[in-house]
């Protein structure tokens, strides 16, 4: 959740220029800024990594896939467990050296732990080398399970190029530089540095300050003290989003972040079918819906009713089924359900997805709206017809954005999850992916 304003010219501290200061939930603390592990950092993903590209649709891969700049081709076997990755030229630190192959497997390992995410060092150590060929060095990375939606991942913590500069201390790339890191403060400070790659708005804060507080409370006070420019939480209590619904200025600034839909195998529809995912994905604009989105500042009241045992009839404006009554297709189910996690904008995109499977396939949609563990249990379990997930790539397989759960990740034991069904439910997943929308 952000409020306004969001800058300050920074004076107090003597720093020249604008300064953005930003509070980041305790959950967990990290302080590696170049590695995303939640959500509230994803929201100053573009100002601290490299961009991400699009490669072009191939036979392989029919539609667009998203991948680091940092790489010019991310490449696999058939079964996904070996990948080359081949650094993109023109690359360069900031004393005009170029970056090496070394640095950028160096990126890939770092972005193995912080970021949550069950990978291949859960199962068996993951290996990166460093080989040649007719094209050049490259990357070589091997897995002991297949790893589909690698080139999303990557894209997620930026698997920025790393140089390590010894004690357990490195640099990455990105239009932003540490300067300053202090866990017992729990702060990060980085200064803007010119950068050929980078997305950084020409108008962008010369300082970025990234303050963890453990306490929403503290969060708050330091808002109202002035200490924040720009106060959010991904992971409020209930009894802390009522408190803050009710201040005047709290407001909601959804992510941009692409919809997604898979549709459980089996499902009486054309969109369980090659061609009907095809049709679908072609049609679908994820781009216009996240920038859409990404323009909206709503009121945090009208959110109240997204919390398990609230009132289920607060839905925030625009919300709710929307159904258009036209007729399915001969002999398929008239009416389908969207399942999806009730959170913003979650209920934005679903609705906008149930109106456009209506107009152009024919089934009514009922939406189905869960809380998170409800969501994640329906995931795990497949007890869907058709799931809608937000996500800021697009995973392969909707298991993909749930490894997080796997009891191995920190997230899992911060949030009380051991269940060893479910972790060899998403381990079958993970080995036998399908079901991309």
């Amino acid at each position: 959740m952000a409020a306004t304003p969001d800058h300050r010219t920074a004076g107090a501290d003597g720093d020249a220029g604008e300064r953005l200061t930003v509070d980041l939930d305790d959950w967990p603390l990290n302080l590696d800024p170049y590695h995303v592990v939640d959500f509230n950092q994803a929201l100053v993903l573009d100002a601290v990594t490299d961009p991400l590209t699009r490669e072009e649709p191939s036979a392989a891969h029919p539609g667009p896939r998203t991948g680091p700049a940092a790489l010019e081709t991310l490449e696999s076997d058939d079964a996904g467990r070996v990948w080359q990755l081949r650094p993109a030229p023109g690359q360069t630190w900031h004393d005009g050296s170029p970056v090496r192959p070394a640095e950028l497997a160096a990126g890939v390992r770092r972005a193995w732990g912080p970021t949550a995410f069950t990978l291949p060092d859960t199962f068996a150590a993951p290996g990166t080398r460093i080989r040649r060929d007719a094209g050049g060095e490259f990357v070589e990375l091997t897995s002991s399970i297949p790893l589909p939606y690698l080139p999303e991942l990557l894209a997620f913590p930026g698997a920025a190029p790393v140089r390590e500069t010894g004690a357990d201390g490195w640099i990455a790339s990105g239009p932003y530089r540490p300067v300053r890191a202090d866990r017992r403060l729990g702060r990060i400070e980085l200064v803007r540095t010119p950068s050929r790659r980078s997305r950084a708005h020409p108008a962008a804060a010369g300082r970025l300050v990234f303050q963890v507080y453990g306490d929403r409370a503290d969060a708050v006070a330091a808002y109202d003290a002035g200490a924040l420019d720009v106060c959010f939480s991904t992971g409020l209590e209930p009894s802390m989003f009522a408190a803050l619904a009710e201040r005047a200025d709290a407001t909601v600034r959804p992510l941009a972040l692409a919809g997604r839909l898979w549709v459980r195998p089996g499902t009486d529809s054309l969109l369980d079918t090659p061609e009907g995912r095809a049709e679908f994905s072609a049609g679908w604009d994820r781009e216009a819906v996240a920038a859409a989105l990404s323009g909206t500042v709503l009121p945090l009241r009208g959110y109240r009713g997204l919390w398990p045992g609230a009132n289920p009839d607060d839905h925030p404006e625009g919300v709710g089924p929307g159904t258009t009554g036209l007729r399915a297709p001969r002999g398929s189910r008239a009416e389908l359900t969207l399942t999806y996690a009730d959170f913003p904008p979650n209920g934005h995109v679903a609705r906008a997805l149930g109106q456009d499977v209506e107009r152009r396939f024919g089934h009514r949609i009922r939406l189905r709206p869960l809380d998170f563990r409800a969501f994640a249990a329906a995931v795990v379990a497949v007890d869907y017809e058709l799931l809608h997930c937000i996500s800021p790539a697009p995973f392969a397989h909707p298991a993909s954005l749930l490894t997080p759960l796997h009891s191995t990740t920190p997230g899992a034991r911060a949030l009380g999850l051991r269940d060893r069904s479910v972790d060899a439910t998403l381990e079958r997943a993970l080995r036998t992916p399908e079901g991309a929308g």
